[in-house]
């Protein structure tokens, strides 16, 4: 007959378990501020918690590579503003050399300005941020340029993740950031009247423009840009006669047509018998001339008007060239600094990637120059008691166009980390409430539940209470 007895001890032990378990639940509540302790009290949001927590950790990674990127980008913009300022400087004085009459003491003077210029520039080249160096690509601890202008840094870019997906280049190689193409043969001549001692063809190759020009002795060419073949070369500016070794052979040449030229030359008996022939050559940039050619060799074709030049000079070798060459592409004679003079190719446009070739017996080989070699070579020619040239001018104008494309292309990655902070922190603002939503628990709302459950379990214990004096009588 103690069945209801045992039947009511059962269910307040199982409310009693129930109760407490609730009140505990609420206490850890109260006092950790957490609504979720174990993966038990809420599967689904537990794995949201944790999804959360993946995504927020992987959003700070990113934030502090931003806030890297961030500094060491603000920085290499104020060291490449620095080095625009110096070069413009550096071409300021050599504007000066040029342009006026100055001693050679005067020369020497600016030499030595530039040659400190020279060393600031290689200093900024060579700075770090902390221990990294900001122009040595992934080679971070290696210095990039040395005492001879050379790079040893690495060739690849170093790079940081700022978003799903999203990189940015930080540290690029010094050898991108301060190159230019300013191309230069290594083959130096004592004058630029000296003859070549080389015969064959030099081709230039620049985004669909080939350039192609013979060279050596007995070839001549027109150095005037013909726009309309078929018009008097008087039109162009072209007046005199035609010699063959000295001898009047076509006169008033400015009469005739380019056309009309090349056709008397190949008829004319003399120029027959010493296998010279002419021909009209059409350029890239839609104008004409005329080449001549003496396949034997041995005779000499000039002009009384001074517009027939052999190309087997430097000199003759530069004119003819920028007959033939589009405007966007220029040779110069370019004098070294021991006083010796060679070949430059520059481009109109700064990133223009000129491929040069040989066939026949090649003058040398080209090689483009950095910044800091432009301007090592205008401040020895200066100490050396040289005047600069007009490809000095183009070359240092060519260095400072270089570094500020560099810069603002480095402020154009800066602008864009810049503008992924608010971003970022506004992403990192919504994934934190989501994960405090998820797992936090509302101080009033677990008090209120704290409260009920106790308020329930005093019941409970009060329901007990009363029914502990029940005896058989009550079951009878």
């Amino acid at each position: 007959m103690k069945v209801p007895d045992l039947l009511l001890f059962s269910i307040f032990q199982k409310q009693d378990e129930r109760i407490r378990e609730r009140i505990a639940q609420k206490s850890v509540e109260i006092a950790t501020g957490r609504r979720i302790q174990n993966i038990s009290d809420d599967p689904p949001a537990t794995l949201n918690v944790l999804s959360l927590k993946k995504e927020i950790a992987q959003l700070s990674q990113f934030s502090r590579n931003r806030l890297f990127a961030d500094v060491n980008l603000t920085y290499i913009d104020f060291v490449l503003s620095k080095m625009a300022d110096r070069v413009k400087g550096v071409y300021t004085k050599v504007v000066q050399a040029k342009n006026e009459i100055l001693t050679e003491d005067s020369l020497r003077a600016i030499g030595v300005d530039i040659r400190e210029s020279l060393d600031f520039l290689l200093d900024m080249a060579n700075e770090k941020v902390g221990e990294n160096y900001v122009f040595s690509g992934t080679a971070l601890t290696t210095k990039p340029f040395d005492e001879s202008l050379s790079y040893l840094g690495s060739s690849e870019t170093f790079e940081v993740q700022i978003g799903e997906g999203n990189f940015v280049s930080v540290f690029r190689p010094g050898s991108e950031v301060f190159s230019t193409n300013v191309y230069q043969l290594d083959t130096v001549f004592s004058s630029p009247e000296d003859p070549l001692g080389a015969s064959g063809t030099i081709s230039v190759t620049y985004n669909s423009t080939i350039v192609s020009l013979d060279y050596g002795d007995g070839v001549w060419y027109l150095a005037v840009k013909v726009e309309d073949p078929s018009v008097p070369l008087s039109t162009y500016g072209v007046e005199g006669d035609l010699l063959l070794d000295g001898n009047l052979k076509i006169a008033d040449i400015g009469s005739l047509s380019l056309n009309d030229l090349a056709n008397a030359i190949n008829s004319d008996p003399d120029f027959s018998a010493a296998n010279i022939t002419a021909t009209v050559v059409s350029n890239p940039d839609g104008t004409y001339t005329l080449k001549i050619v003496d396949s034997d060799g041995g005779n000499t074709v000039s002009d009384t008007g001074g517009n027939i030049v052999e190309a087997n000079t430097l000199k003759g070798l530069v004119v003819a060239f920028n007959t033939v060459s589009p405007p966007d592409l220029t040779a110069y004679v370019h004098r070294v600094p021991n006083g010796g003079f060679t070949l430059r190719l520059i481009p109109e446009e700064l990133s223009t990637t000129l491929s040069v070739s040989f066939s026949g017996t090649p003058l040398g080989s080209f090689y483009t120059l950095n910044v800091f070699q432009v301007i090592d070579e205008v401040g020895r020619k200066l100490e050396g008691g040289f005047s600069p040239d007009e490809s000095d001018l183009k070359a240092v104008q060519r260095a400072y166009d270089k570094i500020v494309a560099e810069r603002s292309e480095f402020g154009s990655v800066l602008s864009q980390v810049k503008t992924l902070q608010d971003v970022q922190e506004n992403r990192m603002d919504i994934l934190r409430k989501q994960k405090s939503d998820e797992e936090d628990a509302v101080l009033s709302e677990s008090i209120m539940e704290y409260t009920r459950y106790r308020i329930a379990y005093e019941a409970l214990m009060r329901i007990i209470a009363d029914t502990r004096d029940m005896t058989i009588l009550r079951y009878i």
